[in-house]
Formats: C-alpha cells, sequence, structure tokens
C-alpha cells in the first residue's frame, strides 16, 4: 500500500466514511505496534517540541516493534501510517483542547458588588438571601431569586440625611435591583450606578455609567432623572434603556413606554439640539454634545434584559463589544476589520463556542486563546 493509499484510508476512517473492511485494514496497521506508552499529552505547550518528541518515541518502537499480525507492506509505509496516525491525533489534541479552552469561558452570571456610604463592600452573588443590613432605616433585602430591594416602611419616617450606595456589575455580570420608591432596574455587565438609599429630596437622581433598563415607580411631584456621560434623563413614570458605555462613541436613550426628555447636564436650558423629547419606540442619541432622534423597535434594545445578544445591521466591533462585556474576555483585532455589517440573535447563556460557531458561520473568522478572542480577516 503506498503512501497516498494509507493518507486516503486514514481519512475515510476519521470521517465516519469507510467500509468496515476499510476501517479493519486501517485497524490492522495501526495495531501492529505497540503504541501503548506513547506519552499522550495534551497540547498545552510548543506543538513543535511535543510533535517532535511523538515523532522521536516513534522512531524509537520502529527499531524494535514486533509485528502483531500484518499484511505484507514496505516499512515506510508503515512509518507514514503511524505518522499519519499521530498527525491526526495530534491535531485532535490541538483541537479538543482549544475547544475546551471556548468551553472553559461561561457566560454572565448574576454577579455585583454593593458599595455602601461608609465604603464598605458586599459581594451579592456571595451573600445569603434576606437582610443584609439597614441604613436610615431603609432595609435592604436579597432575595432569593438573585435582587436587591431597598425597602422602607410606611410607617417609618424618612431620614433627614440623604447617603449614596452604588451597585456595581463587573465584566460577565447582571444584577437587578429594586429601588426605595418601587423603581426596578436591571444592571448590564460592566454597569455602574449609584442612587440615593432613600429618596428624600425633591428629585429622584441616579448616576449611571454603563447600561441599565429602568421601570420608575410614578411619582408626578418627584421627577427621576438618570444622569450619564453629559447627558440627563427626565421622567416622572416611565419605560426606558440607557446605553452609556465609555466604548461606545453616543449615549443611547431608548423608550419603551411613556414620556421622557433628554438634555445636556451642562446645558439644560439650551434650545434646539440640547434639548430633546422622545415617545415609545423612538431613541434619543447623544454624541459631540448634540441630539438627535430616531425610529426604533423599542424591544431590540433590551434584549440583553430579556436573555438574548441582538445586532441589527451592526458593525463587527459593535458585536465585539458586547460579547466582551459578557463574556469578561479581551477582543484582539489582527489586519484589517471588515466594514460589513450583521443581523442576528444568540442566547446569553450560550457558552462562548457556540457564540463563534454561530459567528464563523457569517464568515468571521476568530479564535479562542485563554481569554482572548482573536478576531482575523
Amino acid at each position: 500500500m503506498t503512501y497516498k493509499e494509507l493518507k486516503k484510508l486514514h481519512e475515510r476512517c476519521t470521517s465516519g466514511k469507510a467500509t468496515p473492511e476499510e476501517q479493519k485494514l486501517f485497524e490492522e496497521y495501526r495495531d501492529s505496534f505497540d503504541l501503548s506508552d506513547i506519552p499522550w499529552l495534551p497540547v498545552f505547550g510548543d506543538e513543535e517540541i511535543i510533535e517532535n518528541k511523538l515523532r522521536d518515541d516513534l522512531h524509537k518502537r520502529l527499531d524494535k516493534a514486533k509485528i502483531k499480525r500484518i499484511r505484507p507492506f514496505y516499512w515506510s509505509a508503515a512509518a507514514a501510517c503511524i505518522l499519519i496516525f499521530l498527525g491526526g491525533l495530534l491535531y485532535t489534541l490541538k483541537n479538543n483542547t482549544r475547544h475546551d479552552l471556548a468551553n472553559s469561558i461561561k457566560p454572565g452570571s448574576n454577579k455585583a458588588i454593593l458599595t455602601l456610604a461608609n465604603g464598605r463592600n458586599i459581594a451579592l452573588d456571595d451573600s445569603k438571601n434576606g437582610t443584609l443590613l439597614t441604613q436610615n432605616n431603609v432595609s435592604v433585602d436579597k432575595n432569593k431569586n438573585g435582587f436587591v430591594t431597598y425597602r422602607r416602611e410606611a410607617s417609618v419616617k424618612p431620614h433627614s440625611t440623604e447617603i449614596f450606595n452604588v451597585m456595581t456589575t463587573p465584566r460577565g455580570g447582571k444584577y437587578e435591583l429594586v429601588l426605595a420608591d418601587g423603581t426596578k432596574v436591571w444592571l448590564n455587565a460592566a454597569t455602574s450606578l449609584k442612587f440615593p438609599v432613600d429618596f428624600t429630596g425633591k428629585e429622584r437622581v441616579v448616576n449611571l455609567t454603563g447600561e441599565a433598563y429602568f421601570e420608575v415607580a410614578h411619582n408626578a411631584a418627584k421627577p427621576f432623572k438618570v444622569i450619564s456621560n453629559g447627558q440627563v434623563v427626565q421622567v416622572l413614570g416611565t419605560h426606558f434603556n440607557v446605553n452609556a458605555y465609555q466604548d461606545e462613541d453616543a449615549v443611547k436613550t431608548t423608550l419603551l413606554e411613556g414620556l421622557v426628555k433628554v438634555y445636556s447636564k451642562a446645558n439644560p436650558l439650551s434650545p434646539d439640539k440640547s434639548i430633546i423629547t422622545i415617545k415609545p419606540n423612538e431613541q434619543a442619541v447623544f454624541k459631540n454634545d448634540q441630539f438627535s432622534k430616531t425610529p426604533v423597535d423599542g424591544n431590540d434594545f433590551i434584549a440583553w434584559q430579556r436573555g438574548s445578544i441582538l445586532f441589527k445591521k451592526a458593525d463587527l466591533k459593535q458585536i465585539m463589544r458586547q460579547i466582551a462585556r459578557w463574556y469578561d474576555v479581551e477582543v484582539v483585532y489582527q489586519g484589517q476589520v471588515t466594514d460589513d455589517t450583521y443581523s442576528g440573535e444568540i442566547a446569553r447563556n450560550s457558552d462562548i463556542s457556540e457564540v463563534i460557531r454561530i459567528l464563523k458561520l457569517n464568515d468571521i473568522n476568530l479564535k479562542v486563546d485563554g481569554r482572548k478572542v482573536i478576531v482575523s480577516p
């Protein structure tokens, strides 16, 4: 049997296309040498070193191999056959290891740090359910479903001094929070929200970095304001999403219900481009100190809150920023990045290996190396 015939036989066997006779023939060649003690090491080290080690072990065994039961063929063919086998196994080990590395990168989960007014940090994902503490007559409770509620009994008077807490989600984290006024807030990954323990003033003001979805409890006497990256969102009671990540080129406020006013923090009373009102399924975009608005499907912009990574006509870097935050990975670009845009939806509970597989279907060239995702042309 020639080298080409052996190689073809190997390929048919490993791809599952071989007939029973071909499979038996290949096994006879493979079993003709005692290879049981070759050190089949996972490919974590230098590939060339490991391959050389396998070749050295092969040559030693070729010198003293015992023939068990085999059809006559040249020694060169035997060596070729085993080298094909070794090469195939090396390739399998290498790719399985990369696959294992990708599978080891899990999606984000409920994780957050609560920073109190005195500077104390509480890791919420490690905290037991129940009342965590009481501040200014407000109890802070962790629910069994994984969210935190600030609650002051109606019979208890508000404290005269306003103090602030900060909830921070890391990359690869998310959390839900119910403020003292009943407003619900969902924090996306890599997000920070500063808020008063109790709203004692004439306004309800919070500060946001990152992304959050708000369902604001209605209170006509106390407007609710979200300050983020130079803009202010003002509402009475409504549902909206604010995307204010530092690495995005604009702050985007998307309304789902109610009516909101958005204006520049620096120029709150300035006319025209510095103040804007949006209705449901409209989005205010704050960029270079200017506002614009556009019609959108509001539900698209809270897909993350429902458990999806959604992108519509998004460029590659926009997509990879979402993935980097949620899976807590570093994205490295090699070569020219395509200007193409993509649309799709991926479940946020997917391992990153599934995300990579789906993106590759769109001719996006990706590979995982540790906690790096490498994008190449």
